[in-house]
C-alpha cells in the first residue's frame, strides 16, 4: 500500500451464528490475521481488502447480543466504538432471526454510528416461504440494507461497492420513544450533560454501560435509578427492551412477510398470561391442574395394565413348577417389571401437558413471567427450560444448561436441577399417594412438584451468595405466537419420552428387580442379605417411621430412582401377584405420615448416578458432584424428618 492510498476501517457487528464471520472471510480471503483485543483475551479477527484503489482495513468483533451487558464481549465491542469508532459499521443480521438480530441494530444506531446493514441466510428464509421486502426495510431504518451470503462471493462486488459509496456519509442516531417514567430519566441524564445514547445505555445497564464522569451525573443517574425502580416491578433493561422490540414490531410490520400483527384473542391472552397480578396465580394453577389431571385420568389404563400384569403373573405361576427359576420370573422379573410399567400413563400423561404447554407457546411466556422471580434467587431467564426439562429427566436437563453462558448461574442451575422432580420419581409419588391420600392424590403430587421447586429456588439464593459471579447476562426471549399444538407433533414428542421410560424399564429396572430378588431369596435359610442390609442401615431411617423394607428401596435409588417402585414391589410381594396387595402391605406396614415422609426424601436425596456423571462432567470437577451428593442427603434427612414430625400431629 502506497503512503497516498486512501485507508478505512470498517467493523462487523452482529449476534453469534449470524454469518458474520463467514461474511469476513470472503471480504478478506487471506489476507487475515487473528489476535486479542487490547487488555483481554478475547480474539479479534483483522484482514485488508483493496477496493477501487482504497484500502479497507476490516475487524470482525466478536459475536454478542447486546452493547448494554456486562459480558467481556460486549464490553469489549461497546468500548472499541466508544474509543476508536471505524469509519463505517457492517451490521451482519441473521435473517431468519430478525428480531433479535435488530435489538442490537437499534443500539449501534442510536449511537448514531454510520451503517451499512446486511442481511444473510435470506436463502433459508425463502425455502420456508418467507421475504423481507429490502427496499421497505432500509427507508424504515434510513440505512442502506442488502443481501449477503456468507457461504459465497456473489455479492462481494456489490456490497464493497456500497461499503465505500457510505463512507463519510453524515449518520443521525435513531430515536425511540421509551415508556413515560424511562423517557424522564433519559431526559433528567441528557440535562447534565449525556448524549441520549448514553443515557440510555447507563440505565440498559445498570450503570455500567458508559462511564459517568462527575458527581452530578452520577447523583442523577442513581436517583433516576431508585425512582424507576419504584415505579416498576419490571428491570430497566426489560422495560427498555420492550420500547425496542416495540419499534422493531412496527418496522416489520411492513417489511416482513413473517411479522404478522396479533389477533385480538392472541393480544387477550398476552395481556392475561404476563399479567402481573395475575401471571403467576394462572401458571400454578394450570400445574395443578397437569398434577390432578396426571393422577386422576391415569388411574383408569393404570388399572387396566394392573390387571393385565397380575393376568400373566398367574398364568405363568400356574404352567411352571415350583423353582427358583418360577420364582425368579414371577416373584422378580414380573413384579418388579410390571410395578413399574403400571405407572406408565401417568408418565405419558405428564409429558402430554408438558408438550401441550410448550407447543402452544405458553411455556415460553411462563418463562418469561418467571425470569424477574429467578433473577432475585441469582437464576438466569435461560435457566427456566433446563428446570422445566428437569421434570423429564435430570440427564438432558443439566446438558441443556449449556446455554447459559454466566458460569456462576450455569452452575446453580446445575446443582439445584436435581430436586426437579423427574419422570423416575412419579411412579412412587403415584404409588404412595394412591395409598394413603387416595381422595387427594392429585394435590398431594402438586405439593411435592412445588416443594422440589421451593427447595431449588432457596438452595440457588443461598448459593448465589456464595459463588462469585463473574458477569450479568441480559435474558432475550423472542415470545412464540399462539397456537394449536399439532397431533403429529404431539403424539411424535409423547411416544418419544415413553419408550425412553419403556427402555428404561427393560433395562436397568429388569436389572435392579433381579438383583433384589436374588438378595431377597438368599440364603434359602435365615434372614435374607437385603434384609440384613435393610437392618443394618434402617436405623438411620427410624425417625422417620421407615422399616428395612422403605430402607432397601430407598437404598436401590442411589442407581436409578426408577428401582424403588421396583423394590417396594418385590421386597412386598414375595408371595402377591397384584398391585392391590402391594398397596395394602404397605398400607399396614407405614403410617400416612412416614409414607409423606417417603416421598419427601425421595424428592430430595442424591441424584442418580448417570446424573452424578452428568454434574461431574458439566461442571468439569468432582466436587461439585461431592456437593450434589451431600446436599441431597442432608436435605432429605432433614425434609423428611420435619414433614414426618409435624405430619403425625394432624395425620
Amino acid at each position: 500500500m502506497s503512503d497516498n492510498q486512501p485507508s478505512y476501517t470498517i467493523a462487523l457487528i452482529g449476534n453469534p451464528n449470524c454469518g458474520k464471520t463467514s461474511l469476513f472471510n470472503q471480504l478478506t480471503g487471506a489476507r487475515q490475521r487473528t489476535g486479542n483485543m487490547a487488555g483481554v483475551t478475547v480474539t479479534s479477527r483483522e484482514g485488508h481488502k483493496e477496493w477501487r484503489g482504497i484500502d479497507v482495513h476490516f475487524i470482525d468483533l466478536p459475536g454478542i447480543y447486546s452493547l448494554a451487558n456486562s459480558r467481556v464481549e460486549e464490553m469489549v465491542a461497546r468500548d472499541y466504538l466508544i474509543e476508536t469508532p471505524p469509519d463505517l459499521i457492517l451490521n451482519v443480521v441473521d435473517g431468519n432471526n430478525l428480531a433479535r438480530n435488530l435489538a442490537l441494530t437499534t443500539q449501534v444506531l442510536e449511537q448514531g454510528l454510520p451503517v451499512v446493514i446486511a442481511i444473510n441466510m435470506l436463502d433459508e428464509l425463502e425455502k420456508q416461504g418467507g421475504s423481507i421486502d429490502l427496499v421497505e426495510l432500509g427507508l424504515g431504518l434510513a440505512k442502506p440494507v442488502m443481501a449477503s451470503d456468507g457461504r459465497s462471493n456473489g455479492h462481494i462486488s456489490e456490497l464493497m461497492d456500497l461499503l465505500l459509496d457510505n463512507i463519510d456519509q453524515p449518520s443521525e442516531p435513531l430515536v425511540i420513544t421509551y415508556e413515560p417514567h424511562v423517557e424522564e430519566a433519559i431526559c433528567s441524564l441528557e440535562a447534565v450533560g449525556l448524549a441520549r445514547w448514553q443515557a440510555i445505555r447507563w440505565l440498559e445497564s445498570g450503570g455500567e454501560g458508559v462511564a459517568l464522569i462527575n458527581d452530578e451525573q452520577r447523583k442523577v443517574g442513581q436517583q433516576a435509578l431508585a425512582l424507576l425502580s419504584s415505579r416498576h416491578d419490571e428491570s430497566l433493561a426489560e422495560l427498555i427492551a420492550e420500547g425496542r422490540y416495540g419499534y422493531i414490531h412496527g418496522l416489520l410490520h411492513k417489511s416482513s412477510s413473517e411479522h404478522q400483527d396479533q389477533s385480538a384473542a392472541d393480544h387477550w391472552l398476552d395481556r392475561l398470561t404476563l399479567n402481573r397480578w395475575l401471571g403467576v396465580p394462572i401458571f400454578v394453577f394450570l400445574l395443578w391442574v397437569m398434577f390432578e389431571a396426571t393422577f386422576t385420568l391415569g388411574s383408569y389404563p393404570a388399572d387396566w395394565i394392573d390387571a393385565g400384569v397380575s393376568w400373566i403373573g398367574q398364568q405363568v405361576g400356574a404352567v411352571m413348577p415350583p423353582s427358583l427359576l418360577k420364582n425368579l420370573i414371577v416373584e422378580g422379573l414380573i413384579a418388579g417389571v410390571g410395578g413399574v410399567l403400571v405407572f406408565l400413563p401417568n408418565v405419558v400423561l405428564l409429558f402430554f401437558f408438558i408438550a401441550l404447554l410448550e407447543q402452544s407457546g405458553y411455556m415460553a411466556r411462563a418463562a418469561f413471567l418467571t425470569d424477574n422471580l429467578m433473577s432475585k434467587v441469582g437464576l438466569h431467564g435461560k435457566a427456566f427450560v433446563p428446570l422445566v426439562m428437569g421434570f423429564g429427566c435430570n440427564v438432558p436437563a443439566i446438558m441443556s444448561a449449556r446455554t447459559i453462558e454466566e458460569p456462576r448461574a450455569r452452575l446453580i442451575t446445575i446443582l439445584i436441577n436435581p430436586f426437579m422432580s423427574c419422570s423416575a420419581r412419579l411412579p412412587v409419588y403415584v404409588l404412595l399417594a394412591g395409598i394413603f391420600f387416595a381422595d387427594h392424590a392429585g394435590t398431594v403430587l402438586f405439593g411435592l412438584y412445588m416443594l422440589g421447586i421451593l427447595v431449588a429456588f432457596t438452595i440457588a439464593a443461598l448459593l448465589a451468595r456464595t459463588i462469585t459471579s463473574h458477569h450479568d447476562e441480559t435474558f432475550i426471549m423472542e415470545l412464540p405466537p399462539w397456537r394449536f399444538p399439532s397431533g403429529r407433533s404431539m403424539l411424535l414428542h409423547v411416544w418419544d419420552k415413553a419408550s425412553d421410560f419403556l427402555r428404561k424399564i427393560g433395562g436397568v429396572i429388569l436389572v435392579g428387580s433381579i438383583l433384589i430378588w436374588l438378595l431377597q431369596s438368599f440364603p434359602m435359610e435365615g434372614m435374607s442379605w437385603l434384609e440384613q442390609l435393610g437392618r443394618f442401615v434402617a436405623p438411620l431411617f427410624a425417625p422417620m417411621g421407615f422399616g428395612w423394607q422403605e430402607t432397601v428401596a430407598l437404598l436401590s435409588g442411589f442407581i436409578a430412582k426408577e428401582v424403588i417402585a421396583a423394590s417396594l414391589v418385590v421386597v412386598y410381594q414375595t408371595d402377591m401377584n397384584d398391585m392391590a396387595g402391594l398397596q395394602a402391605a404397605l398400607g399396614a406396614a407405614l403410617a400416612p405420615a412416614s409414607g409423606l415422609a417417603l416421598m419427601v426424601f425421595t424428592l430430595l436425596y442424591m441424584p442418580c448416578l448417570a446424573t452424578i456423571a452428568t454434574i461431574r462432567r458439566e461442571t468439569g470437577s468432582w466436587r461439585w458432584a461431592g456437593v450434589s451428593i451431600l446436599m441431597g442427603l442432608v436435605l432429605a434427612w432433614t425434609g423428611s424428618w420435619l414433614v414426618y414430625t409435624l405430619a403425625t400431629l394432624w395425620l
